[in-house]
């Protein structure tokens, strides 16, 4: 192999993991207060529409998780969410 073909290989940037979804009973979410989006979070600038703590928050936000339930069943919880 030669040294262009292996320096195509590595990135200088890491190699983001994916989002974890999570499932959730369809009862669960219609009758429990679960706190799953961005809104929902202390570290949530409204304001800026962005985390606080400096993660990326696209896929958390509520109409993301709202969409990505219909579809799948299930939401990408954020490990870092804080309730008021």
């Amino acid at each position: 192999m030669s040294a262009g073909r292996e320096n195509l290989k590595k990135s200088r940037f890491p190699h983001r993991k994916s989002i974890k979804l999570d499932p959730i009973n369809p009862r669960d979410f219609r009758e429990l207060n679960i706190i799953y989006c961005c809104e929902q979070c202390s570290f949530h600038n409204p304001g800026a529409n962005v985390c606080t703590m400096g993660f990326y928050c696209k896929k958390h936000e509520r109409k993301a998780q709202l969409e990505t339930y219909d579809k799948t069943g299930k939401m990408a919880y954020c490990r870092f969410l804080e309730i008021d």
